[in-house]
C-alpha cells in the first residue's frame, strides 16, 4: 500500500536525506520552514516514507542542489495531510485483541 503520492514521495526523498545527515540544513529544509513546517509537524509522513522505501544507510533519499516543489502549498496543508497519514498509522497499530479481564 502507497501511502504517499509521488509529488510527497519526491520531496521527502530530499528533505529526509537533509535531515538524516549533517548539518540539517538543505534547500527542502528551507522550503519547508518558509511555511512554518518543522520535522517534528510531519512526523507521520515521515513514518510513511520510511515505511515505503528501502535503504541500506543511515541516511535516507538524495542530496540536491534545489528543493522540488513542496508538495503542501502552506502548514495547515501539511498538517490535515499528517493527520490523514496519522489516521493510517493509528489503524495499523490498533490492539489486535481485547484485555482479559
Amino acid at each position: 500500500m502507497t501511502l504517499l503520492n509521488a509529488a510527497e514521495k519526491e520531496f521527502l526523498d530530499v528533505f529526509l536525506y537533509e535531515a538524516t545527515t549533517s548539518p540539517f540544513t538543505g534547500p527542502a529544509t528551507k522550503a519547508l520552514h518558509a511555511i512554518g513546517v518543522e520535522y517534528g509537524d510531519i512526523s507521520f509522513i515521515n513514518w510513511a516514507y520510511n515505511k515505503g522505501v528501502s535503504r541500506d544507510s543511515f541516511a535516507w533519499g538524495h542530496p540536491a542542489d534545489a528543493s522540488p516543489p513542496l508538495p503542501w502549498a502552506n502548514r495547515d496543508e501539511a498538517l490535515h495531510r499528517n493527520q490523514e497519514v496519522r489516521s493510517v498509522w493509528e489503524q495499523q497499530h490498533l490492539p489486535t485483541h481485547a484485555p482479559s479481564t
